[in-house]
């Protein structure tokens, strides 16, 4: 299971986080008279909040600061100070809204506003000023309405904030202090939601989980066309999202979607993780994996032009039996020579019984890596561990050690270079379409080489043999490096594929502001799983490059 979530987890919590939510105010209408623990109905089931109205006027100075337009900022700020630049509100604190469960045998989702109020009188004098009257309700103490041009809102003060709602009766409640919900979210995120799942009856949760499983099982028979291999994955990988699904309505304690604009950092971080409660058995799966990583996990997102690296879980019936049926209708190609038989296996035999056992170790565990080796050039290196290692080197040196003796081998060529006890051998593809020429040169070659534990392949032209070797020696120095919680990561940097994009571009003033954006850098995009002992998120990253270029978008409107 630990190996599955690397694969699953984006739709895992993508399809938590809509169906909870959703099926969370869906299913406050059912019967809850079977309900057996005691609820806080003043206790909110989800809030989405802004950390504070300075965070968000400090984002926009910084957005339009990294293309020197200061005169957006100051646009807006102008349009402010129009209102008073909202005086009585405390610009400080969080704002945002919370949803709530009406006590009742069929209770009810409502939704209730909240800012925060520095100063009542100021924030009346601020209103009044734009023609809009606040005024305290008679026989109700912190109560209030404001009337607006088609409608009322009711407000109710409370710990220095205005709940607000357009139905009076919804504010009939006592409510929390809002930083007891928003504090931990603001100190991380500029804009957040969370759904506590703590807080939603366990009715209520499992019959979201009803709901779900009903609307699974009536996708799950074969479709038409559907090949059984085809059908049987799908049908289990359906069947996994659906008991990690139970598993975190069942145990999970938060919810949480967020977005943060990092002045130190200088990047856009996206972030959509769940939170388990202590000592139940998604926690004890969270603990479990925050101990493991990748193997290649210790490199830098910002190595390559484009990396990713993965354990990849491979479950008996479908993905291993999938490779199996692969390589075994392969041997039906393969010269006997280089099969050889069960007494004197060839070296091609030997390869195939480290990949079958790889294969049936369970998971693959690899990375790959696109470096920039000149204008519109690039050289592909990637590694993966081996079981039985040791057979495939054989198998391998064997290999190329028999085509040396060949006279029809053109293009092969064993052990051109050695790094770290591993020999290189180099192969010259021939006949190569000229979309793989423009992509690696026009000459590249393949090199390959293998220790006891894992092989390395490099694609492009005679450059790419220095990286590879750069490659073997960072990975047998760096192992130690490893970041734990860690299945997979994947990073893209976007300037270095401009010019591989230019010529097909349909939108040429977009690609020339990307152009002006990435100049200076912060084109790197990275999406990682982090995993701690009590929680489990999937994070993207934006770099500088991706601000500047939303500056632009805004600035060059037309």
């Amino acid at each position: 299971m630990s190996t599955a979530i690397a694969k699953s987890f984006l739709k895992r919590l993508t399809l938590t986080v809509c169906v909870l939510s959703l099926g969370s105010l869906a299913l406050a209408q059912t019967n809850t008279e079977s309900r057996k623990e005691k609820v806080d109905w003043n206790k909110p089931i989800a809030v989405a909040t802004i950390a504070s109205i300075d965070r968000v006027l400090d984002d926009i100075d910084y957005i339009f600061a990294t293309v020197d337009k200061p005169e957006y900022p100051a646009m807006i700020k102008g349009f402010l100070a129009q209102y008073r630049n909202l005086e009585g509100l405390d610009k400080t604190k969080p704002l945002g809204a919370f949803v709530f469960l009406n006590e009742g045998i069929a209770p009810q989702a409502v939704v209730v506003g909240f800012i925060p109020v520095k100063s009542l009188d100021e924030l009346t004098q601020t209103l009044g000023e734009v023609g809009f009257l606040l005024n305290p309700v008679d026989g109700k103490e912190d109560r209030y309405t404001l009337a607006l041009p088609t409608f009322t809102v009711h407000i109710k003060m409370a710990h220095g904030y205005a709940f607000l709602h357009i139905k009076s009766e919804a504010l009939d409640r006592e409510f929390y202090n809002p930083d007891e919900f928003t504090s931990a979210l603001a100190k991380e995120y500029d804009i957040a939601g969370s759904l506590f799942l703590s807080n939603v009856p366990q009715p209520m949760r499992m019959m979201a989980v009803d709901l779900t499983r009903a609307r699974v099982d009536e996708q799950l028979p074969q479709k038409p066309g559907e090949d059984d291999l085809k059908y049987k994955g799908r049908k289990e990988t359906t069947l996994l999202i659906l008991k990690q699904f139970e598993q975190v309505a069942e145990d999970g304690n938060q919810l949480t979607i967020g977005y943060n604009l990092s002045k130190e950092k200088k990047n856009i971080q996206l972030h959509l993780g769940v939170k388990a409660q202590p000592g139940t058995p998604l926690s004890k799966e969270f603990e479990q994996l925050s101990k493991t990583s990748s193997q290649y996990s210790y490199l830098q997102a910002d190595s390559a032009e484009m990396l990713g690296y993965t354990i990849l879980p491979l479950r008996k019936e479908v993905e291993q039996k999938m490779i199996l049926d692969l390589i075994e209708k392969s041997t039906r190609n393969i010269p006997p020579i280089l099969l050889g038989d069960d007494a004197n296996p060839g070296p091609v035999a030997k390869i195939l019984d480290s990949l079958k056992a790889t294969v049936g170790s369970g998971k693959l565990d690899g990375h790959i890596q696109m470096q920039q080796v000149g204008e519109k050039k690039v050289a592909l290196l990637g590694a993966v561990k081996l079981s039985n290692g040791s057979q495939f080197q054989q198998g391998l040196q064997e290999f190329f050690d028999l085509t040396k003796q060949a006279d029809d081998t053109k293009g092969v060529e064993g052990n051109v270079a050695e790094v770290e006890g591993i020999a290189i051998h180099k192969i010259t593809p021939d006949n190569l379409k000229e979309d793989t020429k423009k992509l690696f040169g026009q000459n590249p070659v393949i090199y390959i080489g293998c220790s006891q534990d894992e092989c390395w392949v490099a694609m492009g032209e005679t450059e790419s043999l220095e990286l590879l070797k750069k490659s073997i020696s960072t990975g047998k120095s760096h192992a130690q490096d490893r970041k734990q919680g860690t299945a997979f990561l994947l990073s893209f940097k976007l300037a270095s594929m401009i010019p591989l994009a230019e010529e097909n571009a349909k939108n040429p003033d977009f690609i020339e502001s990307a152009k002006v954006a990435f100049a200076s850098g912060g084109d790197l995009m990275t999406i990682y799983p982090k995993i701690t002992a009590d929680q489990a998120s999937l994070n993207l990253e934006f770099g500088e490059g991706f601000i500047r270029l939303i500056s632009l978008s805004i600035a060059n409107r037309k």
